[in-house]
């Protein structure tokens, strides 16, 4: 028995290789540096992983509603969970390296006829306990370690999959939350804009009632008043239709959650984080280490697949006591055990083998493309979120320009009027300049603010491991 066990160990120690091809990262094509980013002042450390998203994200309010997003948002909920199925998967498939050791105890008892006991009928007992290994698997050539390194690497590429879950929820928690303080903005100037329309109607009138106006001028400005009230009306909606996203990406009603920012400067945001060097996006994207996992994974499918050409050693043995009589069960003479070796070799399988490996090479080949799309759609996103940011930038402060001179217009032509020297048409011409005007400011600053978001998102976010245990035993 001794000799069966030491052979079984060196069989063991010889099943660790396998026929995998060696992991190679697919040489993509690298930038020295971003083009559109600019150091200054103004930005955070390029290592957010590190600083985690509470300084990308500074106010109170959208922190607190990321936290509870974080713990109560069904979709990262889900992810966590096909995490967490992924990670027993690999403990199922991770269990085939070790023998499956079972113990058994049997007692039969059996009544015959004299005429199959040499004329004395009785009833024959036995009794028998002992360990057991049953078809266990000799992985000589790495067939079972193989589906062991497949498994652990879909188990990590959904624990990425899990970071860009989290990532993608405090960047729309954050996008959400600044929209729904834009409409907010935008509702205030708009009632500001109708009410000020609203006392021009009114003195419309009274300029009719004195014969001093026309009904021309009177049509015009109540055209100008539906105008202001079917944006009011619009952006009322939209911002509850805002708070209702919140709703559900926190998991909670609407009248339980706080949101006090009422217009875009209201909502507090830190250092606009910084690029760092373009090869660190592919250690700290989560999509890209995704590929990357999957595609090992893939390699390692092929390592099965080609180890099922060579044959199959399976182990089956037991040692135990067997004895007719109870008290006499554990004797040494009671002593039994057997030792079954079986070898399978593929003889003809009709090209299942050859096929199956075919299709592990093609899926690998289909990794290494989506590996090199996650790549080039990361720098996309990067290179697409620094021009946005900077673009932005020169765009609100060039609307600030524009509503300061359509407001000095918008004065100038109210005196005209006054005098006697311009038209109603003028007023209100000038009067939808300045609020169009203002309306586009509000718009570039609030795409500003987005730009933060997407470049945080797209520059791999912040991660904070929660509570559960994602460590691989």
């Amino acid at each position: 028995m001794r000799r069966m066990i030491l052979t079984l160990a060196l069989l063991l120690a010889a099943g660790c290789a396998t026929m995998a091809p060696e992991r190679e990262r697919p040489a993509v094509d690298l930038p020295a540096t971003w083009a559109a980013a600019k150091a200054d002042a103004g930005t955070a450390p390029s290592d957010i992983d590190e600083t985690g998203w509470r300084d990308v994200f500074t106010d109170p309010a959208l922190q607190k509603l990321i936290e509870t997003a974080l713990k109560e948002n069904r979709n990262l909920r889900q992810a966590i969970l096909a995490m967490d199925k992924a990670r027993a998967q690999h403990g199922i498939v991770r269990a085939d390296l070790l023998p499956n050791v079972d113990a058994s105890g049997r007692n039969s008892n059996t009544r015959s006829p004299g005429d199959l006991r040499g004329g004395i009928e009785g009833i024959d007992r036995q009794w028998a306990a002992g360990l057991s290994v049953t078809a266990f698997e000799l992985d000589l050539f790495g067939r079972v370690r193989s589906l062991e390194d497949k498994a652990l690497e879909e188990y990590l590429a959904t624990e990425e999959a899990r970071r860009a879950v989290h990532i993608s929820l405090v960047s729309q928690v954050a996008r959400t939350y600044l929209t729904l303080a834009g409409d907010r903005e935008a509702l205030d100037l708009a009632r500001e804009t109708r009410q000020s329309r609203q006392a021009t109607l009114d003195l419309t009138l009274a300029r009719i009632a004195n014969g001093m106006a026309t009904d021309l001028e009177r049509h015009q400005a109540e055209e100008a008043v539906a105008v202001t009230q079917s944006e009011e009306a619009r952006l009322t909606a939209q911002a509850a239709m805002d708070e209702n996203a919140l709703a559900v990406l926190t998991g909670r009603p609407v009248a339980e959650l706080d949101l006090p920012a009422r217009a875009i400067r209201d909502v507090a945001m830190g250092a606009t984080p910084a690029p760092g060097l373009p090869s660190e996006l592919l250690a700290r994207r989560p999509d890209i280490l995704e590929a990357e996992h999957r595609l090992w994974a893939a390699g390692a499918q092929i390592g099965a697949a080609r180890a099922a050409f060579f044959p199959r050693i399976s182990l089956t043995g037991s040692m135990g006591y067997a004895s007719l009589e109870l008290h006499d069960l554990f004797d040494a003479a009671a002593r039994t055990w057997t030792f079954i070796p079986s070898v399978s070799l593929p003889i003809f399988d009709a090209g299942r083998n050859k096929a199956n490996l075919k299709v592990a090479e093609a899926d690998r080949q289909i990794r290494v493309a989506a590996y090199e799309l996650a790549v080039q759609n990361a720098f996309r996103e990067v290179s697409d979120a620094l021009a946005k940011n900077e673009g932005f930038e020169g765009q609100s402060q060039a609307q600030a320009r524009r509503v300061a001179s359509a407001g000095q217009s918008r004065i100038l032509v109210d005196k005209r009027y006054e005098a006697g020297l311009e038209s109603a048409f003028a007023v209100h011409d000038a009067e939808r300049t300045l609020f169009s005007a203002r309306q586009d400011l509000l718009a570039a600053r609030l795409a500003r603010q987005l730009a933060v978001v997407e470049l945080y998102a797209a520059l791999g976010g912040g991660w904070e491991e929660g509570g559960a245990d994602t460590s691989v035993q």
